[in-house]
């Protein structure tokens, strides 16, 4: 398996997010992202969360929230699709999601661990799926994509918001 082949089961709306991944090895770079996003989000300082570089843009807190949700989405499809579900799946609004979220009280640690515990979770969704699991296609939103496409796919998007959270909210 190359970059190549996952694009070629990836609606091309999400090929930023698979080039953003740069090995292979499905559980190592599920683990690595989950790393690099823990110490991450680990050292924004606190005041910085609440921030949003413009308006009606979103805070650094809504972004977590969003790559959060994100993956329970794309993991359910994950899901559905590794156990040859044929079923179209709907699209979500992740605007919606993102209004909606705006109305929780939550601390910034306990989004951290909700991200650590989503992300564990879908480690161990992938851990364990065969290679037919793997490549079978699904359709979500009107597309098509492999349960695997989904894997990186997660991993992308997630480092996709942390690089916007580099250049736009914390400008380093």
């Amino acid at each position: 398996m190359n970059t190549l082949e996952i694009l070629s089961e990836t609606p091309e709306y999400y090929h930023t997010y698979v080039k953003l991944v740069s090995g292979e090895d499905l559980e190592k770079e599920l683990e690595k992202s989950k790393i690099f996003s823990q110490e991450f989000f680990s050292k924004i300082p606190i005041e910085k969360y609440d921030y949003a570089y413009s308006t009606g843009k979103w805070t650094i807190k809504a972004v977590l929230q969003h790559i959060t949700d994100c993956e329970r989405v794309f993991a359910y499809r994950a899901l559905r699709f590794s156990r040859f579900d044929k079923t179209a799946l709907p699209g979500f609004d992740e605007n919606l999601f993102a209004d909606s979220a705006r109305q929780m009280k939550t601390s910034i640690q306990f989004l951290i661990d909700e991200y650590l515990n989503v992300r564990n979770s879908t480690i161990d969704l992938f851990k364990n799926m065969t290679e037919e699991m793997l490549v079978f296609k699904g359709n979500a939103n009107g597309h098509f994509f492999s349960t695997r496409s989904l894997a990186f796919i997660i991993i992308g998007h997630n480092m996709h918001h942390c690089n916007i959270i580099n250049e736009r909210y914390l400008n380093i």
